[in-house]
Order: structure tokens, then sequence, then C-alpha cells
């Protein structure tokens, strides 16, 4: 309701097939770290979420990030096991 609450401009109509004729603005993160970073910089999603949401919602996905980023996964120790 943000947009017709502040009456915000959809942009041009789109006619046609519109994912063939879509002109991509911005592209999505290709990796996690990417996408904490994008959402911490996000003013969209301080908006949706508010400050205090938004500093909470980043910070736990930071930390899901770093517990990932620590753990050994198989294909590591599939990989790399007889090296050490």
């Amino acid at each position: 309701t943000k947009g017709l609450d502040e009456g915000l401009d959809p942009g041009p109509e789109t006619t046609g097939n519109g994912y063939e004729s879509a002109i991509t603005r911005t592209t999505m993160p290709v990796d996690w770290r990417a996408a904490i970073e994008a959402a911490r910089a996000s003013t969209f999603l301080k908006g949706a979420l508010g400050e205090d949401l938004h500093r909470t919602f980043v910070a736990i996905k930071q930390s899901e990030y770093l517990r990932v980023a620590r753990t050994v996964s198989e294909l590591d120790y599939h990989l790399y096991l007889h090296e050490v």
C-alpha cells in the first residue's frame, strides 16, 4: 500500500511480453555476502522494516553467514582430506 499511499510512479506501461522486453536496472546479488551488504545498504528495506528491525535482520543474516562460512563441508573433506 506504500505505493498507493505515497502516490509512487509505477513507471511506463508494459505491452507485450514483459519478460522479453524487461530492462534490467539492477541485478540480484550472486552470493550471500553481497546479498547481506545489499540489504544493509537498502533504503527500501530499511523503510519497509523500520530502522530497528532492519538493523536486527541484517545482523542475524551476517551471523548466519559467518556460521556457515566457518563450517567445513562434506565437499571440502572429500576434495582435500587426502592433502592433510
